[in-house]
């Protein structure tokens, strides 16, 4: 096959991978705690099938990792005062049975009819212990501090668990908004310069016009990669066909 259509071949791909993460991005502007990703491309130099040929080399793209903005989104108001929201930097830890603990941005929380602390898919929210944290109603209202201490008519219950990592771009993504250590994230540390927001919910950090104008753009270079991929089968078509009148 021409280099000229292995090349667009190669952008093409790029530019769909590219496009279905923008528009997961913009599926995800109203979801709590989500951060905006992006591709990341490198490229790639390959000798052509013919040496002989101008240009000795050729280069293809192709989009080798995801790269995930964790800027804070905007805090938005709820009046619950189980939901949280965290500035600065940190992961909420949440208990996630076999797959062992996984952490989240989503502030979602909620009480089990046994009083757990769990978070909006019903998975435990752990203390920087690692341990369950069980509230009892009865006891009064529930205060939250910017530490995550938890207390109920001043006496300490728990803290919550809000955890760094050396590279948190290394997390993997599970769904459910919860992320999951990998071996290049690094081990989980206790952050050390965040604020417990009680009442309060991060909203994503997906910015629509950006999205919307990097659709735009995207769609625009996919159409340029067609049409030049159409001109090099059209010129391959007609070599063949004069080849074919000159032999004959």
């Amino acid at each position: 096959m021409d280099n000229a259509i292995l090349i667009t071949l190669s952008a093409q791909n790029a530019l769909q991978r590219q496009m279905d993460v923008a528009a997961n991005n913009m599926a995800n502007i109203s979801t709590t705690g989500f951060k905006a990703e992006s591709i990341l491309f490198e490229p790639i130099t390959k000798k052509p099938a013919s040496i002989v040929e101008n240009p000795k080399t050729v280069t293809f793209v192709r989009d080798y990792t995801i790269a995930r903005d964790f800027r804070p989104g905007t805090l938005q108001q709820t009046g619950n005062p189980l939901d949280v929201a965290l500035t600065g930097e940190g992961f909420l830890s949440v208990g996630g049975g076999t797959q062992g603990t996984l952490y989240t941005r989503d502030g979602r929380l909620t009480l089990d009819p046994n009083g757990r602390l769990i978070n909006h898919d019903g998975k435990p929210v752990l203390d920087n212990g690692g341990q369950e944290i069980t509230i009892d109603g009865n006891r009064g209202p529930v205060q939250i501090a910017k530490d995550g201490n938890i207390t109920q008519n001043g006496v300490s219950i728990a803290k919550l668990g809000v955890f760094v990592f050396n590279r948190p771009g290394a997390l993997d993504k599970i769904g459910d908004n919860l992320l999951k250590p990998t071996q290049a994230s690094g081990t989980a540390s206790e952050s050390q310069s965040y604020e417990v927001v009680q009442g309060m919910l991060e909203g994503s950090n997906v910015v629509a016009i950006q999205e919307l104008t990097k659709i735009m753009e995207i769609s625009r270079a996919f159409e340029s990669a067609t049409k030049l991929q159409r001109q090099a089968e059209d010129l391959k078509s007609k070599a063949i066909d004069r080849l074919g009148r000159v032999q004959a």
